[in-house]
């Protein structure tokens, strides 16, 4: 009884506001990481055309954006794609969702405390005490402090999410500025905008560097993971969400405007080689002697980044859970309203997963392959959630159906993301990295044979995944077993 009365309590209500959530969103995209590790490599395929990369991602993220926007003003949930497919595609649409979410956050949580580690004991030993510290120590050192902060509550972890990012894009955002500025207007060519601009003016420069370019973006969703726990939830979460699409996308606009103009179309090549092509702007513009503020922006990003993965991870399993899509415990929450035995899942699984790989490999490296092992799961669950909203709104919400929100916007998005899906399928050679995203079409079908057995086991249970969500009044509304 206690349990159950512990679950009904549900998670803090109320607690975090509309800039917390923009942050908490903001830091999982990483803006300032991604301008330093996945737009670096979409320059790779589209060269000189990179800002047209940004502006055709932006616009697919913008629809996808408003698609996850609508699933929010109206059934606000801790799980939220997980709870959004399953009302839009049915229950085992919705278990798969979520299955394949907990796999990209088991690739993605690892990933960013390797990369976090490998930095900071670099940025250490370099620039700061100028004492070697292993990576190794530090990735259970950052684990133990994203697990303690996901323990105190969402307040405290979103609002080191507010420092974390606001820090690491002023920074960056300072440094295009600066670029801009002494460069000038006259060495600004629109030749950025055409894709006659990329490296051989084919279609597939364009569909390779989507794939990065999309990554850049995602995680802009999360926010959808504070729908339970929100001020004013179904206005601030929707807000947030494309507010924080808006602001990464103006972001990545200048930083890529600044890259390409400041090198030109005949130093990309020059530029991709470059240890720290972000480095190497800072040398050029600022001086030698800043070049470790890179480091430390890294290191920053990695931290936001992991708090705010985690944390969604862990709101994730608690809604499957509540309602035992996966096993019941995982929606066991502590005396301050956090979920702790999804915690010790998350930080399980992440030591089991991340330490091996980064004393094996290294940090660097152990973070580019298991965010290559999660991409694909990333573009599933949004072409997924876009094909969510139009069912959903022509057959639970047709009242409310209107042509360009619930249809034309999310088709559009669809469309889009289909052009990293086979970038992903078909990648330009069968490299490892290539190879790893395929990882995750395994553990699809693991949860294809999981979905099937908890139909057969428990069928009311199933019938009813993802009716757990806030009503306006701010309690979840359960539905009846068996009904």
């Amino acid at each position: 009884m206690g349990d159950r009365s512990q679950e009904t309590i549900g998670l803090a209500k109320g607690v975090v506001g509309s800039a917390r959530v923009t942050a908490f969103g903001a830091s999982i995209v990483a803006p300032a990481a991604s301008v330093i590790t996945a737009l670096v490599v979409m320059v790779s395929y589209a060269g000189f055309a990179s800002p047209l990369i940004v502006l055709i991602t932006f616009a697919g993220s913008m629809c996808c954006a408003f698609s996850i926007a609508e699933f929010a003003r109206r059934v606000p949930s801790a799980g939220w794609a997980y709870t959004y497919n399953s009302r839009g595609l049915g229950p085992a649409a919705g278990f798969l969702t979520g299955w394949m979410m907990v796999f990209g956050y088991a690739m993605f949580i690892p990933a960013g405390i390797a990369l976090a580690s490998a930095y900071a004991s670099q940025l250490i030993a370099g620039e700061v005490l100028h004492v070697t510290i292993d990576p190794l120590v530090l990735f259970v050192v950052i684990l133990a402090l994203v697990v303690l902060v996901a323990y105190l509550g969402i307040r405290t972890s979103s609002a080191a999410d507010l420092v974390l990012v606001t820090a690491e894009m002023t920074v960056i955002a300072a440094l295009a500025i600066t670029i801009l500025v002494k460069i000038g207007p006259a060495h600004y060519p629109v030749a950025v905008f055409s894709p006659a601009s990329t490296p051989h003016g084919q279609l597939t420069d364009i569909t390779n560097a989507m794939i990065y370019g999309i990554t850049a973006f995602a995680g802009f969703e999360a926010a959808a993971a504070l729908g339970e726990e929100a001020r004013n939830t179904r206005r601030s979460v929707p807000a947030s969400i494309i507010g924080i699409v808006i602001m990464t996308g103006v972001f990545y606009l200048l930083v890529v405007l600044a890259e390409a103009w400041a090198i030109g179309r005949p130093g990309i090549p020059g530029f991709i080689a470059q240890p720290s092509p972000l480095g190497y702007l800072t040398s050029r513009y600022w001086s030698p002697s800043a070049v470790w503020v890179i480091d430390l922006v890294v290191v920053l990003a990695a931290l936001g980044f992991v708090i705010t993965a985690s944390n969604a991870a862990i709101r994730v399993l608690f809604a499957m859970g509540r309602e035992q899509a996966l096993p019941r415990p995982l929606a066991r929450l502590s005396g301050r309203h956090t979920p702790v035995v999804a915690i010790a899942f998350v930080a399980v699984l992440t030591m089991a997963l991340g330490l091996p790989l980064t004393y094996a490999l290294g940090g660097a490296s152990t973070a580019g392959y298991l965010f290559a092992a999660g991409g694909l799961a990333v573009v599933l669950v949004y072409l997924t959630g876009n094909l969510a909203v139009i069912r959903a709104f022509r057959t639970e919400f047709r009242a409310e159906f209107k042509l360009w929100r619930h249809l034309i916007i999310p088709a559009t998005a669809v469309v889009i993301f289909l052009f990293p899906l086979w970038g992903i399928i078909h990648p330009p050679a069968y490299t490892l990295m290539n190879l790893l995203p395929f990882a995750a079409l395994g553990w699809l079908c693991l949860g294809a044979i999981a979905a099937t057995v908890l139909r057969a086991r428990q069928p009311d249970n199933f019938r009813t995944l993802g009716k757990v969500f806030m009503t306006s009044e701010g309690r979840p509304a359960e539905p009846a077993r068996g009904s």
